[in-house]
């Protein structure tokens, strides 16, 4: 590099370095002490998350390095309670968290003194013992992801996810069945800011109540499936703008491991804010007429994104009937209301 290009403004670096992958951004890190000062700002880092994983050989320099970068994201694989503890003393300012594999859930009560962390997901777990406790006090969750923690136990999971008043994005993939009716009706009227809602739908026999996204205006249900919801439930209740309200609000829903017939042609009727659709199909299916997708798209009117895998060999989007493949495809309604398939396959479920 000839020398007048290290006599760019410090800014001129910063714009560029960018435009760098993070391992890139480390390699040049270590070319010269300018570029390591320079590399080590919290801007550099805004957008990238910190995977930590074997915690304990970390030294005191590396938890320097990542307290300058201001690291806000991080990817926990396998940490125990004295690698969280180390964690929570080196970057008390954590905003977003994903965990890998729960190692001891005694350990996750860490978590609490993480005071900024907005988004929390936990995935590929055996569901750990009590993890309800841990999460019902994290009441400045905004988002939550809960992906294949297998054995959770559904109704304490559920209600201490509806303690949670302050979410607006929530991933349930969890179990093998869908969610009852009863229970996501007592979770719905718990949190009055969701926007975005991504649930693991399973086998079911027969077809779930056409209700199934309406937010009731009363409920009186007594059953044991929902009694650990309903304490819970009528606090928050009086908490919405409008209590006697039936739309949820969604904005964004994906449902994962669908099949026809669970949802009925009119289960999305009342989700009359939806902007965004995607359905991830378990399989395809021989019959195409049995597909509520078509009848679904005719129910939303501000549905402008829609993403579909694994569809009927009957449905298409505003084009020919064919067969859509695996990995999906992505499309886009314009102000006339004609879609438009998008070129490259869409961006695979969380």
């Amino acid at each position: 590099m000839s020398g007048a290009a290290f006599h760019l403004p410090e800014e001129v670096w910063c714009q560029i370095f960018l435009f760098l992958s993070d391992e890139e951004k480390g390699k040049v890190r270590s070319s010269c002490k300018n570029f390591k000062r320079l590399i080590d700002h919290p801007s550099m880092w805004r957008n990238s998350a910190l995977v930590l994983n074997k915690i304990g050989s970390y030294n005191t320099q590396y938890w320097a390095t990542m307290r300058r970068r201001k690291t806000s994201r991080v990817v926990v694989h396998k940490a125990g309670t004295k690698e969280w503890v180390r964690i929570a003393s080196s970057l008390p300012w954590l905003t977003a968290i994903t965990i890998d594999q729960v190692l001891d859930v005694k350990a996750l009560g860490t978590l609490q003194r993480f005071k900024n962390l907005k988004r929390l997901a936990i995935r590929s777990s055996q569901c750990p013992p009590r993890l309800s406790e841990v999460l019902a006090p994290l009441r400045q969750l905004t988002h939550l992801c809960l992906c294949e923690l297998h054995g959770a136990p559904t109704v304490k999971l559920i209600g201490a996810v509806s303690q949670l008043t302050g979410l607006t994005s929530l991933f349930y993939h969890e179990g093998d069945t869908p969610l009852t009716r009863w229970i996501c009706h007592g979770m719905f009227a718990c949190l009055p800011n969701l926007k975005e809602l991504s649930l693991k739908m399973g086998a079911v026999y027969g077809t779930l109540p056409d209700d199934y996204f309406h937010l009731p205006k009363t409920h009186h249900d007594s059953t044991n499936e929902v009694a650990a919801l309903d304490t819970v439930r009528n606090k928050s209740l009086s908490g919405r703008e409008h209590p006697d309200q039936s739309d949820l609000g969604l904005t964004r829903l994906e449902l994962l491991n669908y099949m026809d017939p669970v949802l009925s042609p009119v289960a999305l009727e009342p989700l009359c804010s939806l902007q965004a659709l995607s359905v991830w199909y378990r399989d395809r299916a021989v019959e195409p007429n049995r597909c509520n997708l078509s009848v679904w798209l005719r129910k939303l009117p501000c549905l402008t994104e829609l993403t579909v895998a694994r569809a009927y060999v009957g449905f298409s989007a505003g084009g020919p009937a064919e067969p859509l493949a695996d990995s999906g495809r992505h499309w886009s309604r314009g102000p006339e209301g004609s879609w438009t398939a998008d070129a490259g396959p869409p961006a695979a479920p969380h």
